[in-house]
């Protein structure tokens, strides 16, 4: 995608075939999002922009906003993993609702230390919230 020797149109579809592997709000929200981030103009409100109506400068753009993107996910899936691994070591064998709630939530950038705190459920949090 960037190889500048490559025609442009290629390079787009090729940016296009990567969203489909990284989408947090699915394909058109997520390109809606990035045209938005950018502030590319789009030549019409429908259908969504094609490979042509991309500049070179907002595709490499997209492209690094996009990569950002999917790195702060992939952090964020690695230091919950090591974290629910420490928690099923000291037999805390299911995840809490809010730990799924925040793994399942729409979000362009996550946060990696939201990660390493656990996120108890009502219940947990009730009982926790009892005098002793």
């Amino acid at each position: 995608m960037r190889d500048p020797s490559l025609p442009l149109r290629y390079r787009a579809s090729s940016f296009r075939s990567l969203l489909n592997l990284h989408a947090p709000f699915g394909f058109h929200g997520t390109e809606q999002h990035l045209c938005a981030l950018l502030g590319a103009r789009r030549t019409s409100p429908w259908p969504p922009r094609r490979a042509r109506d991309w500049t070179e400068a907002e595709l490499l753009q997209a492209l690094d906003a996009l990569e950002k993107s999917r790195a702060s996910h992939l952090r964020y899936r690695a230091v919950l993993a090591e974290r629910r691994s420490r928690e099923k070591a000291e037999h805390r064998r299911q995840p809490t609702r809010g730990d799924r709630a925040a793994l399942d939530r729409v979000e362009w950038l996550k946060d990696a230390d939201e990660a390493a705190r656990r996120h108890p459920g009502s219940r947990e949090a009730r009982r926790d919230a009892r005098p002793s």
